[in-house]
């Protein structure tokens, strides 16, 4: 069970070489899931969703997952989402996959059955960016001894959804055994609602630092007897690299070594390294006189694969030590103290800064290079 491939994402936040890397590694993920179902001896694959990012495909991401598909061993399932929708003319609407390739082409449930393990299949497709209404009301599996499986993309327990809002009592009622949803990038935790396993898979690979930590697929087993299903299931781990978010409590630093340090201490605790695109934010009072040069800090890292470095400090200062203060030093201070406190987040931040390169300033060092 996958979903939310993305692939041929433009990471546009990236340069132009960082990017074809990263598009790179995405059109390595359909082969990763090939390899994973040989090895498994998966019966099926399930795509729930946005295998692309949008209606623009390269040619040679659709040949490696055409050939993908044609070596997986498995029969593949794909439920167009919002990204890549079915709409007239997109690639999900040409004959040029596989025939062990099915592909749910409409807004309304449709079915695949295959007798000789006893499953159904069950999805739609989006055929336009947005469905605001969910096609799975007032349907439900057909025959309950069989093993029932919904390959879906949608939100659940978000009403107003522009992308296919499924309710938990819908659900419910419609009664398979597993739900192998996709949209989620960063997947909660598997639910049970009703007899039905509902999980989502989240992305194969993070884009943006809104997707964190490792991520993957999911391996599912399943068994029915009875009219009840055991499932099992077990997350795999694809994507080549992980992106994270650190806070970085720098209260009392005086030097960039020392905030130098406090980053390096985290990336030592957690184990980043060269598959790590690392996102820190710095916090905290330090010394007025510190000027936070992030370009330095994130040139100190090369370990990690990218370090992105937000300073968010702020200047340790005691008022009592400004406000006598009757040389230029103490008028500096007392013309940015008020916007410093109640300015707008953004004016707060410019005044923070402009304090500490007027007090370096005045304190004869050289600010130049920074």
């Amino acid at each position: 069970h996958a979903a939310d491939l993305h692939l041929d994402s433009p990471f546009a936040a990236f340069s132009y070489e960082e990017a074809a890397q990263m598009r790179g590694l995405q059109r390595q993920i359909p082969m990763e899931l090939a390899r994973l179902c040989r090895e498994k001896q998966c019966d099926l694959l399930l795509l729930a969703g946005d295998v692309f990012d949008g209606p623009k495909v390269y040619p040679e991401t659709v040949e490696a997952l055409k050939t993908a598909f044609a070596q997986c061993g498995a029969e593949v399932f794909i439920a167009p989402g919002n990204h890549d929708c079915a709409a007239p003319g997109s690639i999900w609407t040409k004959p040029i996959f596989p025939a062990n390739v099915h592909i749910f082409r409409t807004p309304a449930v449709e079915k695949f059955s295959f007798d000789a393990l006893g499953v159904d299949v069950y999805g739609y497709a989006f055929v336009s960016p947005e469905m605001t209404e969910c096609p799975l009301s007032g349907t439900h599996a057909d025959a309950p001894e069989r093993i029932n499986l919904l390959c879906a993309h949608g939100e659940i327990g978000v009403p107003l959804s522009r992308y296919c809002p499924i309710s938990r009592a819908v659900i419910s009622e419609f009664g398979a055994d597993y739900a192998a949803l996709g949209h989620i990038h960063n997947a909660p935790a598997t639910e049970q609602i009703g007899n039905t396993l509902v999980s989502y898979c989240g992305c194969p690979e993070g884009r943006a630092f809104d997707e964190i930590g490792i991520k993957g697929a999911v391996l599912c087993e399943i068994n029915k007897e009875g009219g009840r299903a055991d499932i099992r299931l077990k997350r795999i781990r694809f994507s080549r690299r992980r992106y994270e978010n650190d806070a970085v409590d720098c209260t009392g630093a005086e030097t960039l070594s020392e905030i130098e340090e406090k980053i390096g201490s985290i990336i030592r605790e957690k184990a980043y390294g060269e598959d790590t695109l690392l996102r820190t934010v710095l916090q905290g009072s330090v010394s007025p006189s510190l000027i936070v040069d992030v370009n330095a800090l994130r040139a100190r890292f090369p370990q990690l694969f990218f370090l992105e470095v937000r300073d968010e400090t702020l200047p340790a200062i005691n008022p009592q030590d400004f406000e006598n203060d009757r040389t230029v030093r103490g008028e500096f201070y007392r013309t940015l103290a008020a916007q410093m406190e109640s300015g707008t987040p953004e004016e707060r931040k410019i005044a923070a800064m402009a304090l500490r390169y007027g007090l370096s300033a005045i304190a004869g060092e050289n600010i130049r290079e920074i």
